[in-house]
């Protein structure tokens, strides 16, 4: 009911329908997604241990005892934000619909559909409505985006805190909200603290290119706070200097190598040439061997598809990046997460997830200068001339 409601309010009137039939769909997702994981992984995966540990603090919570946010022994590993945090949001999960899979896993994907939602506002505010139809359905009805998202997992909280960090971003009247960026950065804090350096880093990023030119006192300071909090991000993963990143994606490596989709990064220089590799174009075809793999496939290759039939619309994005902000950080974000995932990331099953999170942008970058769209541009500056042409006539006359 919430979403249905939160989607009439940020969707126009005339894609409406899409609200119900984008819940359908999410329903269908967690069924499609709970017989994956119990009939064919026989309930091996982290959705299951992020439930199991909700469990744990669901008692506690309808006590109204707050003891697991505080008491480190009650934490699962030693930082309070990141896998520990995911057990407080299934908690009060459960608390709502019982200790229930499936009804935990739809009200926790609930998160990602408002988020989805927001992206194709943020879209519609930056680009009007030409493409707004054809953004809006790639992001509520793509495979990827809908089944990784189904359950109780860092995937799923991640979508909604950038695409709330977004809406801050492009405010009204493509305005920044500082405000409600810091909440979208605090919330992807909780959970990915190294994604919301990256985030804050695209966002500093993105002012250097284009903004600068305007030293007004709101653009040099979000860029410092940028910068400031990117760093603090780091901090928190134990990434005190920068020399330090390679240790930490070395340790993240270790930690993600398991199963049998388990790749290798070349060692020296040339791991950061395959990083992005691995993480935007794999798994290739010759890699592809369970039902999975298959899915990850067609779905990293049918955007790429999407790319290739619209390359002068993603050239023109390019050229726009020193006057789209909004472009500019797609591109940077993209550029930083393939980088930085890619060193991090040694296993083909966690790359399929978590690269979903940059699908929203790639599909901006693909659309918001569009044929379609930029055809209609030059028709309404034509019909706004002529117009003006008309109006110097009449006034001639008189």
């Amino acid at each position: 009911m919430i979403v249905y409601f939160v989607g009439q309010k940020n969707i126009p009137a005339p894609f409406h329908n899409v609200i119900a039939n984008s819940i359908l769909v999410r329903i269908f997702a967690v069924i499609a997604y709970a017989a994956v994981v119990f009939s064919i992984y026989g309930g091996a995966g982290d959705p299951v241990v992020y439930f199991r540990w909700g469990q744990r603090f669901v008692d506690y919570f309808r006590q109204f005892d707050l003891s697991p946010f505080f008491d480190r022994e009650l934490w699962r590993g030693p930082a309070f934000a990141g896998t520990n945090f995911v057990g407080y949001p299934a908690a009060v999960a459960i608390l709502f619909v019982g200790e229930s899979f499936r009804g935990t896993w739809l009200l926790y994907s609930s998160l990602c559909l408002i988020g989805l939602f927001y992206f194709a506002k943020v879209f519609y505010r930056a680009y009007g409505g030409v493409e707004y139809k054809t953004y809006l359905y790639l992001l509520v009805f793509y495979p990827s985006l809908w089944f990784w998202t189904a359950n109780v997992s860092k995937d799923t909280w991640m979508v909604f805190g950038v695409a709330v960090f977004l809406t801050g971003m492009v405010s009204k009247n493509r305005k920044q909200s500082i405000y409600v960026m810091v909440f979208g950065l605090f919330w992807c804090y909780l959970v990915r603290p190294q994604l919301a350096a990256i985030l804050a880093f695209a966002l500093a990023g993105a002012y250097f290119i284009g903004s600068l030119k305007k030293l007004t006192f709101k653009n040099v300071f979000v860029l410092i706070l940028a910068v400031v909090g990117a760093f603090y991000f780091l901090s928190v993963v134990g990434v005190e200097d920068v020399t330090e990143v390679t240790d930490f994606a070395q340790d993240t490596q270790r930690k993600s190598s398991y199963g049998g989709s388990e790749i290798s990064v070349s060692d020296g220089p040339l791991k950061f040439v395959q990083a992005p590799v691995n993480i935007l174009l794999r798994p290739f075809p010759w890699e592809v061997g369970g039902f999975l793999q298959i899915i990850s496939f067609f779905d990293i290759y049918f955007i790429w598809y999407l790319a290739f039939k619209n390359w002068r619309s993603v050239k023109r994005s390019f050229s726009m990046i020193r006057k789209d902000r909004l472009i500019a950080f797609c591109f940077i974000f993209i550029g930083l997460f393939a980088v930085g995932a890619g060193l991090a990331l040694v296993n083909l099953g966690l790359i399929a997830r978590q690269r979903i999170i940059l699908y929203p942008f790639m599909f901006m970058i693909i659309y918001a200068y569009s044929d379609k769209r930029v055809a209609f541009l030059r028709k309404k500056r034509q019909q706004a001339q002529e117009k003006r042409y008309q109006e110097i006539a009449e006034l001639q006359k008189t």
